[in-house]
């Protein structure tokens, strides 16, 4: 028997309200979290909401916006990709766009891609046929993962994260997410369809200065098709800025016209291709190309420049667009330095102590003159067979003159004792400006 009962009953009531008042905070506080969750991945630019300050204070986490919200938000520049998934970005193609769009790549621009484009992306890579990856607790919800996205660049505005559109025959765009009728189905089958690259995300930033610093090569041309597909690849991987075929004594005469083109050259003895006299520049275009798969390959920012154009003025005017001759380049070289202010390396063969005597060029080894240059470098390789007796007595008499001075406009120097093939050479002389100066 309780003494007292109105004492228990009012404690009873008591607890009954503290119990009741805190379960209806719980409930407040799981309402608000829920409300905001639906609200925040439906904000776009034309939408204002004002949260409070409860909520504004502590972020949702990223994985929780849905991948179309978070594209959205990619392009408004409100959400940044972090070190875990930009690596996760560096298993998507990549291509380069600067070729057939001179586009400034910004964030929302859409860039057109070429037919081989379309072609690479949708038969070889099957980007708008791949299954899309079932969401975990890791990559739930991440653009990264999209099966629609892709790596662009131009050699001017960095590489960019993008996502692919199919652009349909009225003009519209339209994502590779919906269904396509069967009309679109059949013409994604026959490749009558059009790819169209819109940036996202800037993965990287351009270094201007770094792609002005790259080295020049100054090569003759080389005849067999597998050997000059080489030379481009590996140099152009390994930093090359521009590449620059001259003329040289013993340079051979169909590889010469072969890369200018000839209308009494019936077929192209570099490339074994049907050429006619309109098809001047043909083998440039295909160095370029071959320049092109190397830097999406390598993820290199910047195309190396093929050209006839060494930076300095013609010796005759009536040369008109033909290549530049060996004596032509070292003579207007070392005239022209306070113009061109890049340093001239010859590279030589056969090089001892012989070339150390007096009145004989003073040849440097490669990685001393490399280190010991605060200068840019071009780098003058020689032609199957080696330079000439007249060529090698006009780089002895320019070098020699400068006795071996650092800030000298001509050098000569030494790729080792042994005899190497003019691709290995070049190979050789870029590869060593790379472990230099590439960072």
């Amino acid at each position: 028997r309780c003494p007292n009962p109105g004492f228990l009953a009012d404690r009873c009531c008591i607890v009954a309200m503290v119990s009741l008042f805190a379960s209806l905070h719980l409930l407040w506080l799981s309402l608000s979290v829920v409300v905001a969750m639906m609200i925040m991945p439906c904000v776009d630019a034309t939408t204002s909401v004002k949260f409070p300050a409860a909520f504004t204070s502590c972020a949702l986490p990223q994985r929780c916006v849905p991948s179309s919200a978070r594209r959205k938000a990619l392009r408004m520049n409100l959400v940044t990709l972090d070190s875990e998934e930009i690596k996760k970005c560096w298993n998507l193609p990549r291509l380069y766009v600067g070729t057939h769009s001179v586009a400034t790549l910004t964030a929302g621009a859409s860039i057109s891609l070429s037919q081989e484009q379309t072609h690479y992306l949708t038969k070889v890579m099957r980007l708008l046929k791949k299954k899309r990856q079932k969401p975990t607790d890791d990559n739930n919800n991440d653009v990264t993962v999209d099966r629609d996205c892709i790596r662009i660049f131009n050699g001017r505005d960095g590489e960019w994260l993008a996502k692919v559109h199919v652009l349909e025959q009225n003009g519209d765009e339209s994502t590779s997410d919906g269904n396509k009728n069967k009309r679109n189905r059949r013409q994604s089958r026959q490749g009558d369809i059009t790819l169209v690259a819109e940036c996202i995300h800037q993965l990287r930033i351009q270094d201007i200065d770094k792609d002005a610093a790259r080295p020049w090569l100054l090569f003759a041309p080389l005849k067999k098709q597998s050997r000059m597909k080489l030379l481009m690849e590996k140099c152009t991987e390994l930093g090359t800025g521009r590449i620059i075929p001259v003329v040289s004594d013993r340079t051979e005469g169909s590889a010469v016209l072969s890369l200018l083109g000839s209308a009494a050259l019936e077929t192209d003895q570099v490339y074994g291709t049907k050429r006619n006299s309109s098809d001047n520049d043909m083998s440039f275009e295909k160095l370029e190309l071959q320049a092109i798969e190397a830097s999406e390959q390598c993820e290199r920012l910047s195309i190396p420049c093929i050209s006839k154009d060494v930076g300095l003025p013609l010796p005759d005017e009536g040369l008109g667009s033909a290549l530049w001759r060996v004596q032509d380049v070292v003579e207007q070289w070392d005239g022209g330095w306070e113009e061109q202010k890049r340093v001239l390396l010859i590279c030589r063969e056969r090089c001892s102590e012989e070339n150390m005597s007096d009145g004989k060029a003073i040849v440097l080894p490669l990685l001393h003159a490399l280190l010991h240059s605060n200068n840019q470098v071009a780098f003058l390789v020689g032609p199957e067979g080696g330079w000439s007796v007249e060529e090698e007595a006009l780089f002895d008499g320019i070098c020699s003159k400068y006795n071996s001075d650092d800030d000298a406009p001509v050098k000569c120097v030494s790729l080792g004792t042994s005899v190497l093939r003019a691709e290995t050479a070049s190979i050789l002389a870029t590869g060593a400006w790379a472990l230099v100066h590439d960072e």
